[in-house]
């Protein structure tokens, strides 16, 4: 059985590493995340497992022989200000559940190794599901040269890491892995308004992720008449409205801009260049949404005199998982009393590189309430430790 106690402490004492209240900071790649990676790996360390991180910085813990293993985790990093359960929580309920099993001589046929992703969330340097997409062969090219606000490479944090600064020596075959399993947080309020504590995932949503730079000319804000202008904010303004238009008119659809700059970025200066994210997503068809939305900031660059580029910085298609570990998770929340829906999920997990790549994948949700990344993200301990139990038995059934 689950032991609730330990789950609950782990729960705090993870928090804690880059917390504060109940905010987080744990960017990926950073000194922070590295330590909640030592963390994981000393409590299953002190379980037997062979504990290694690879060239990505993911950690991967083995419990048993040779063969292909059955890989369960989720990530450890968080965005700035998040909260505590958004991919940790997966962790934690990884290791639990693997410890129950032992605790319990569960016979175990097929090795499981948990794993902690290295920067899933993308905050730092702008390229999301990093971990999992070095291992699965899914980088996009030159990732290793992308660096955050304050000009560091990821290669630079790799190196200083102790790696060598390519990801791509992550890299591994899908036939390392039977299955791939992961426990999340659903981020949303559909298992809160149905009153149920998990559900099984069905499908990940497509998602698009880039940069995209206007370059207009920058001017003085009293001399320069407006009909002599290109600004650069100004059409940057207009894509972003464009967003928000072509994501309405679609089903099951959302574009977000989350980030923004200007430069020269003063009060009297017309606006030469503004750089912005675009985050799009859709459980429908991925590939005409992006196209209309790029021939949009092509169509207003155009029309406002300004230059565009635009930086692709992650593409995953709509993901299905695997019928029968559905099942399988079906039957393990069956087990602690909930009969789980099916639920697509809208936001991107590591989940989907496995089943990309051809591992066999299966997702469970637990219910989470006050929103997500942010502080009041919330998940109960009860709602954890079913999750935690219901993960153990379906570990039992496709590994045992």
């Amino acid at each position: 059985m689950i032991d609730r106690a330990r789950l609950e402490r782990r729960i705090a004492e993870l928090s804690r590493v880059g917390g504060r209240g109940t905010s987080v900071t744990r960017l990926g790649l950073s000194a922070e995340e590295q330590s909640a990676r030592d963390l994981v790996g000393s409590w299953l360390a002190g379980r037997g497992a062979t504990i290694r991180r690879d060239p990505a910085g993911n950690l991967f813990a083995r419990i048993g022989g040779e063969g292909g293993a059955v890989l369960v985790g989720s990530h450890i990093d968080s965005v700035p200000d998040g909260g505590r359960f958004d991919g940790a929580l997966g962790v934690l309920c990884a290791v639990e559940a693997v410890e129950t099993l032992l605790e319990g001589r569960a016979d175990l046929r097929r090795p499981i190794e948990v794993v902690a992703w290295a920067d899933e969330e993308g905050a730092r340097f702008g390229v999301g599901l990093f971990g999992s997409a070095a291992v699965f062969g899914r980088l996009a090219p030159g990732v290793a040269e992308r660096r955050d606000r304050q000009g560091i490479s990821v290669a630079d944090a790799l190196r200083a890491l102790g790696e060598r600064g390519d990801p791509a020596l992550a890299r591994r075959g899908a036939k390392d892995f039977t299955a791939y399993l992961e426990l999340h947080i659903e981020q949303g309020p559909r298992l809160e308004r149905a009153g149920l504590a998990l559900g099984v995932v069905a499908a990940i949503v497509g998602i698009y992720h880039a940069r995209v730079t206007m370059s207009g000319q920058a001017d003085h804000a009293g001399a320069t008449v407006m009909t002599s202008r290109a600004d650069a904010l100004v059409a940057a303004s207009e894509v972003v409205l464009a967003v928000e238009r072509i994501a309405r008119a679609r089903p099951d659809t959302v574009g977000t801009v989350g980030e923004i700059a200007v430069r020269p970025g003063a009060k009297n200066v017309v606006p030469g260049e503004c750089v912005f994210s675009l985050d799009l997503r859709t459980s429908r068809d991925l590939d005409p949404y992006v196209h209309e939305v790029l021939a949009s900031v092509e169509r207003i660059a155009h029309a406002r005199n300004v230059g565009a580029s635009i930086d692709e910085l992650a593409r995953v298609p709509v993901t299905t998982l695997d019928p029968k570990l559905r099942d399988a998770l079906r039957r393990g929340a069956r087990s602690v009393g909930v009969e789980a829906p099916e639920l697509t999920s809208g936001a991107g997990h590591d989940a989907q590189n496995p089943a990309l790549a051809g591992v066999p994948t299966g997702m469970l949700f637990v219910r989470s309430t006050g929103g997500s990344h942010k502080p009041s993200e919330f998940a109960s301990l009860d709602d954890a430790a079913l999750g935690a139990q219901a993960l153990a038995n379906t570990l039992r059934e496709i590994a045992g």
